[in-house]
């Protein structure tokens, strides 16, 4: 059985690197020819933007908050794995409904990952937190990736481990 994953992140008016990130995710683990690794929920999914009016639909659905939000939790809830990219953090953008997203995953039964810039700063209590790394995205998150490129490539070797399609060791190596 193939792991249900759902793409959390920021979706920014006009900011392409929002959609960008999803489709490397799902070109690598759902590629047009070969095996597909997971089946991915994305929030875009079904939505288009009009950069000249500046408006999102959603099937021909106005996306509004009675919309989005009860869409979203679905998703969450219905995963297997949460893979919340928290860079728009590092670039000031509050994340709100990511975060939100991220509260309701902890409750839930699913694996967490998070993508998070290794230079960015979430918590200045270097007293009681040394690594900076906020602590409720450290305690919560079974794996933090510094950029997509590395929860990728860990996704392409680790899902046939989750899938129970490899449940083989791995190996010895010198």
């Amino acid at each position: 059985m193939r792991p249900k994953i759902y793409l959390a992140g920021a979706i920014r008016d006009g900011i392409d690197e929002d959609i960008i990130w999803r489709e490397r995710v799902i070109d690598a683990l759902c590629p047009e020819k070969g095996r597909k690794l997971a089946d991915i929920f994305n929030p875009l999914g079904g939505k288009t933007y009009s950069r000249g009016e500046k408006m999102w639909d959603l099937a021909g659905v106005m996306p509004v908050a009675s919309v989005i939000v009860p869409h979203d939790f679905y998703h969450v809830d219905n995963s297997d794995i949460v893979l919340f990219n928290f860079r728009a953090l590092s670039e000031k953008y509050p994340n709100i409904g990511t975060l939100v997203e991220f509260g309701r995953a902890t409750k839930s039964r699913c694996l967490i990952y998070s993508i998070v810039d290794s230079a960015y700063r979430g918590h200045d209590s270097a007293g009681i937190f040394s690594d900076k790394l906020h602590p409720f995205i450290k305690q919560n998150s079974a794996i933090v990736f510094a950029d997509v490129d590395m929860a990728i490539a860990f996704l392409l070797r680790y899902l046939p481990v989750l899938s129970g399609d490899s449940p083989r060791f791995g190996g010895v190596t010198d």
